[in-house]
């Protein structure tokens, strides 16, 4: 059911046909980044709801929560099968983008490769997402975002020093390396089309992601041979005024007072001026005001802390639990928690979008709320009439 905003303005991504053919992960992320910019997201899945352990059923069971639902449309679709192919076909003829996320070789076994698609639609823009890429030795391999944060270099650099790698808190590889890489090519792919008039193929590997949201420690390594342990970089817990402390009420507080100026300020909040010219002294100093910092921490609240080191510029903030961050005014002020009209709950609090566009304004156009949703609505824009869909449903070819 559309969601209709009033006086809503032209979205950037408006008239752009996006066939999605992801479900976790970078896919679902990608397809959230280019909904809510205004695209029309066609979300293709099997026929079958209960295929792939029941997520297909379980993404489409009114549950706000699961990625990529929101600003999109839903057929089921057999891609199998001849006459589920010939739909796809049709679909892509109108489409400006394709999003997969198979493992390298299938799309090309169910002739849905992107050989086979500029063939139809020369301007295609298609986007392969995957764990390592379409060549190499690894291609084949099955993975997950702790895989490719592994092999990347982040896993191996997060956690304390001397302590085991510590797996970050949300999912880098799938959302940033991968989800978030995916629409910058698909944009920059869909630029390049307005010049040349043809589409491209994007190729998304994860880890490759993650080896670039590397390339700080990865390029001193290669030009200085500087070898960065776990805990014991500049922005990892080298330094006690780049670091996160426990308070008093057993919660914790992040310093980043990395210049000189909010490092001044901070040890003279913290009533310590001469640790003010011994900012990057090593050995003993340095373990003397991390023991300082620490023990001065636990004697005052988080939030008294805050108050206490935001009379000054000192780079504070508190570590927030989910349940605190989504009450930030902050983040309340941005419009990154807010509610959004839902056909069936009525509303509900969501994040909102990181892209803030001052003449296109993010809005919620539709949600995804069960299986097959939007299957004959989709088939009826490319020409195919109630008996037809009747006859392809009763076969199987769709859901």
């Amino acid at each position: 059911m559309p969601i209709r905003a009033a006086r809503a303005k032209r979205q950037a991504l408006q008239g752009i046909k996006v066939l999605d053919m992801t479900w976790i992960g970078p896919g679902p992320f990608c397809a959230t980044l280019l909904g809510d910019l205004g695209a029309d997201i066609i979300k293709i899945h099997e026929p079958d709801p209960e295929r792939r352990g029941g997520l297909i059923k379980y993404a489409l069971s009114n549950d706000p929560a699961f990625p990529g639902i929101r600003n999109c449309r839903v057929i089921g679709l057999d891609l199998k099968a001849k006459d589920g192919r010939a739909i796809f076909y049709e679909l892509a003829k109108a489409a400006d983008v394709v999003m997969e996320s198979y493992r390298p070789g299938v799309t090309k076994r169910l002739e849905i490769d992107y050989k086979t698609i500029r063939k139809i639609n020369p301007g295609i823009v298609y986007a392969s997402i995957t764990g390592y890429g379409q060549e190499g030795p690894y291609r084949d391999l099955p993975g997950h975002d702790i895989n490719y944060t592994s092999i990347g270099g982040l896993l191996g650099l997060t956690g304390e020093s001397g302590g085991a790698p510590v797996i970050p808190g949300t999912l880098v590889a799938d959302f940033a390396a991968g989800g978030m890489a995916a629409a910058i090519g698909i944009l920059s792919a869909l630029m390049a089309r307005v010049e040349t008039g043809k589409g491209q193929f994007v190729d998304v590997s994860m880890t490759d992601g993650i080896v670039e949201l590397m390339s700080l420690w990865i390029n001193s390594y290669l030009a200085y041979g500087a070898e960065h342990k776990r805990g014991e970089t500049i922005f990892t817990g080298h330094w006690p005024w780049y670091n996160v402390y426990e308070t008093k009420d057993g919660k914790y507080i992040s310093i980043a007072a990395f210049e000189p100026w909010f490092y001044t300020n901070l040890c003279q909040l913290l009533g310590r001026n001469d640790f003010i010219e011994h900012q990057f002294t090593e050995g003993e100093k340095r373990a003397e005001i991390f023991q300082y910092f620490k023990k001065t921490f636990l004697a005052k609240s988080r939030d008294e802390w805050v108050e206490i080191l935001r009379q000054k510029d000192t780079c504070v903030a508190p570590v927030y639990s989910i349940d605190e961050l989504v009450s930030d005014p902050q983040l309340t002020a941005r419009g990154m928690i807010k509610q959004i009209p839902h056909p069936v709950l009525g509303s509900v609090r969501q994040v909102g979008s990181m892209i803030k566009l001052s003449g296109s304004p993010f809005q919620v156009r539709n949600w995804c709320l069960r299986f097959g949703q939007h299957t004959d609505e989709i088939l009826h824009e490319i020409g195919y009439d109630a008996k037809r869909i009747n006859l392809l449903r009763k076969a199987g070819v769709i859901g």
